[in-house]
């Protein structure tokens, strides 16, 4: 095997908690009975005196041959001879397959026994030993493309924690780490920004097209929207995406001289710009005006000047001497058939075309060491360092380093990453304008891409994408519609906005998001300007409570007008609005004179978007409705049961009962669930990958994963029922346990003590006529005990009683924080961990706890390790 084969040392890739899912679908569809143990009679023989029969290896070791032969007799022929052939396959015939059907057989084969699914688990296993020897013999009987075919399927996420995680952590790994050579696509962020650097924008526009993205540029990558680490060096060029960069190209190069055509004679025959797309930049760069004003062919210098402008601006270098002729050549003809403006649009394309432009290059330079590998030359240190810590490319300080020869050692490394995390400008921008919308705009943070792994690798983005009945929710939820993500939307920025606080104070920033009761809702102005706006409320209704304001409104408007104006939160300028008054007055009457604090928004001002505090199990705020039109001098609220509105907190993050870090979050409850029910399945398969480093195989494609109705239990209860029988417990006993204890609260996001059994045939009262409120059902008491199992701590695992108990004993895991460590690497180095990376992890998860629980210094750990910092042509062997 080769010095970076992930089985050296011992390795299984067995994962303590898969069930069946490459066997059931490729070889073993179940596990053997003892019955059909005890039936079968077969026996795999190994042809070795026809070795051409089977395969030009088999027979060049007798003694290791015989030995194969054993260990397929022992653990394989029971469920795969004469007998019993579960999968439709037989061992027992290998010597009697032509090659093909052999080397595909034993293609599957291996891929079940590298992902641990053969033998199953119930079964008698191999020892390592054992298993390592079967997968070298498997190996070698593999087609070329079947190891490819694996090699490949490795590279995604959802295979990230085949990686032994003991063997990782355990410090018996001593390969030097890398990253195989690579060309990697750029994420979508940081194409928009590559297209920004085109047209070389000042801040305050590139800001803007941060934001909005441009009219006429689609961008040709897309993301997976699954939780976890989503930008991956998996995917390459495709037909699709240069079809789509050929018609961005063409919009880039015809913005880029328009304004040089605005100088021309013939500018009154240019085309109308479309009403949905005005913008061009205000300027032409003078080596490309030079030749759109020209009447003549251009001077041979012009072009080159031409040449070397968009090399420089799409690019970021100059041009080879191979290249700079190349378009030289292109240029010219270009010119001559179609005039100079058409001949250099021609020109500035090509250059848009160029792979490279889509593609971070990632190869390595100079002399090999010792262990194969290659430095990044500096200048592909510079992008990936940047590229790491946002989506901008290198700042001209970065730049001039790697020029200068001084981004050529670790400590040349740390320092660059030091600095850009100290910059607090840069890469400064909003943590995801895609939700942004007529009422909220996204949180902005100096490193939008740290917190950006956080929501990633905690998936609450996935509530924007669950539908719910508005209904159900007593009328509380919105759901997206045009302008606004809805209730979700103001969920997912305020789990923003809680994670930036964690990570800016960068302080056990893993413990802190996995079990803070502090939280922010409804923050619409910082502390002390929501502080000193209820102390000028309450001012007010102090002094005119006792006054006759209920019934001689006007009267108590003009008598204190002058106090009033002078009351800036009010807008008050005169006396001609006494309804505008009376609502105040009203409003205060139900916070104030009831001791409690009013929200600093009244409802009449913003209209319908705050809605969402019910979601944190928080009494709700007044509706719009209460208060009538500020042209009435009536009193909605009469007409109406008094309500228990919230006791606004204007100071946050503030505490709340019953929530313990981001996994009682709405955000990630509502993420989790399904769309008219919790998922306590969903909730603990992302509890064991993400937390515990396991893996849960998907649900084969023969089970309907529903979970039946029955008007007289809860849904754990038919949960509980439907995946209580063998060939499903083998896999939900690794998620249930983990996700029933979220039970405590419902697919909303509310704290429960109790389930309604929503069934018709429970139905008890319709809500008639108003649609917003729920009808109402019968209901059973919850219960929120479950399990944990894998944290490798004895003092950890065993029964937890709730949420809350379950949260408390993985924040205190050592594999919980190695796993987050796992996921940030994954995030940073854009691949899965390999074995050979083991001393990075390790050196990332040290950085961590000596530092105090300080993300940054994973971050600067990561990104001046030899994982990060040199690559090798090589790459994995399976």
């Amino acid at each position: 095997m080769k010095e970076d084969d992930p089985l050296k040392d011992g390795s299984i890739w067995r994962m303590k908690y898969l069930g069946l899912t490459l066997c059931a679908l490729l070889i073993l569809s179940s596990s053997c009975s003892k019955q059909e143990s005890e039936q079968a009679s077969s026996a795999v023989v190994i042809n070795t005196a026809n070795p051409a029969a089977t395969n030009p290896q088999i027979g060049s070791n007798p003694d290791a041959d015989a030995e194969v032969s054993k260990l397929l007799n022992q653990y394989c022929i029971q469920c795969h001879g004469d007998k019993s052939q579960k999968g439709k396959v037989r061992f027992d015939t290998l010597s009697t397959l032509a090659a093909e059907a052999r080397s595909e057989l034993l293609g599957k084969a291996h891929e079940a026994l590298h992902f641990g699914d053969m033998p199953p688990e119930d079964k008698p296993q191999p020892t390592e030993e054992q298993h390592r020897q079967l997968m070298a013999w498997l190996k070698a009987q593999m087609d070329p493309s079947a190891e490819a075919k694996l090699k490949d399927k490795l590279r995604y996420p959802d295979y990230g924690n085949l990686v032994e995680h003991e063997l990782l952590f355990g410090g018996d790994i001593k390969d030097k780490p890398y990253t195989p050579a690579r060309r990697l696509l750029v994420s979508p962020q940081i194409f928009n920004e590559r297209v920004i650097d085109v047209f070389d924008l000042d801040e305050r526009e590139r800001q803007n097209f941060v934001i909005r993205g441009f009219t006429g540029v689609t961008n040709p990558f897309l993301l997976p929207e699954h939780p976890g680490v989503r930008y991956y060096d998996h995917e390459s060029l495709n037909g699709g995406h240069l079809l789509v960069m050929l018609t961005n190209a063409k919009w880039i190069a015809d913005k880029q001289i328009y304004a040089a055509l605005l100088k021309r004679p013939d500018k009154d025959q240019l085309p109308e710009l479309s009403k949905d797309d005005k913008w061009y930049p205000r300027t032409t760069p003078a080596a490309l005006e030079v030749i759109v004003l020209k009447d003549q062919m251009p001077t041979p210098d012009e072009m080159v000047a031409a040449i070397n402008e968009q090399f420089a601006r799409v690019l970021r270098r100059e041009p080879t001497a191979q290249e700079l002729a190349k378009y030289r050549k292109l240029l010219d003809v270009s010119i001559q058939l179609g005039g100079n403006v058409q001949g250099l649009k021609q020109m500035l394309v090509a250059v848009l075309l160029e792979s490279e432009f889509l593609y971070r290059l990632e190869l390595g330079g100079g002399k090999e060491d010792a262990h194969g590998r290659r430095m990044l030359t500096p200048r592909e240190a510079a992008f990936a360092i940047s590229y790491s810590l946002g989506d901008r490319g290198p700042d001209a300080k970065l730049m001039q380093a790697a020029e200068e020869g001084r981004l050529q050692t670790k400590q040349d490394y740390e320092r660059e990453v030091r600095r850009l995390l100290a910059d607090q400008d840069y890469y400064r921008g909003q943590v995801d304008p895609s939700l942004n919308g007529m009422h909220y705009q996204s949180n902005v943070t100096s490193h939008p891409k740290v917190i950006r792994f956080f929501r990633e690798f905690f998936g609450y983005p996935g509530s924007l994408k669950v539908f719910k009945d508005i209904p159900r929710s007593d009328g509380y939820y919105r759901t997206p519609d045009r302008g606004t993500q809805g209730t979700p939307g103001w969920l997912t920025l305020e789990a923003d906005r809680i994670v930036t606080w964690h990570v800016e104070k960068d302080q056990q920033v893993f413990e802190t998001l996995l079990t803070s009761d502090d939280f922010f809702v409804y923050h619409n102005m910082d502390n002390e300007q929501g502080v000193a706006l209820l102390q000028e409320w309450r001012a007010i209704y102090d002094k005119l409570k006792d006054t006759d304001w209920k019934t001689n409104i006007q009267g108590v408007l003009d008598n204190n007008l002058e106090f009033l104006k002078a009351q800036k939160s009010l807008r008050i300028v005169d006396n001609t609005k006494p309804g505008e008054f009376l609502r105040y007055m009203h409003f205060f009457d139900e916070s104030f004179g009831r001791g409690r604090n009013p929200f600093t928004r009244p409802s009449f001002t913003h209209g319908y978007t705050y809605h969402h505090s019910p979601f944190y199990s928080l009494p709700p705020t007044p509706a719009i409705g209460r208060y009538n039109d500020w042209r009435s001098t009536k009193y909605a609220g009469d007409r109406q049961e008094p309500i228990d509105y919230w006791d606004y907190q204007p100071v946050q993050p503030f505490k709340i009962e019953h929530r313990k870090g981001i996994l009682t979050h709405p955000a990630w409850l509502i993420a989790f669930s399904g769309n008219f029910a919790t998922n306590p399945v969903t909730r603990g398969r992302w509890v064991r990958e993400k937390l515990l480093a396991e893996r849960v195989p998907d649900v084969p494609i023969t089970v309907d994963a529903q979970v039946p109705e029955d008007p007289h239990k809860t849904f754990r209860q038919r949960l509980e029922d439907v995946t209580s029988a063998d060939e499903c417990w083998k896999c939900h006993k690794h998620m249930n346990p983990l996700g029933l204890p979220f039970e405590m609260y419902d697919d909303f996001g509310r704290f429960r003590t109790e389930e309604l059994l929503e069934h018709p045939d429970n139905l008890k009262q319709k809500a008639g006529s108003n649609a917003k409120m729920a009808d109402l059902y019968p209901a059973l008491p919850i219960k929120t005990t479950g399990a944990l199992l894998g944290t490798g701590d004895a003092t950890l695992d065993g029964e937890v009683t709730d949420a809350l108990d379950l949260i408390d004993r993985l924040a205190k895991s050592e594999r919980v924080r190695q796993s987050i460590i796992r996921h940030a690497f994954r995030f940073y180095m854009g691949r899965n961990e390999m074995l050979s990376d083991a001393q990075t992890l390790i050196d990332a998860d040290r950085a961590y706890v000596q530092s105090g629980g300080s993300f940054n210094e994973v971050i600067v750990s990561l990104l001046t390790s030899d994982s990060f910092m040199y690559r090798k042509e090589d790459g994995t062997t399976p």
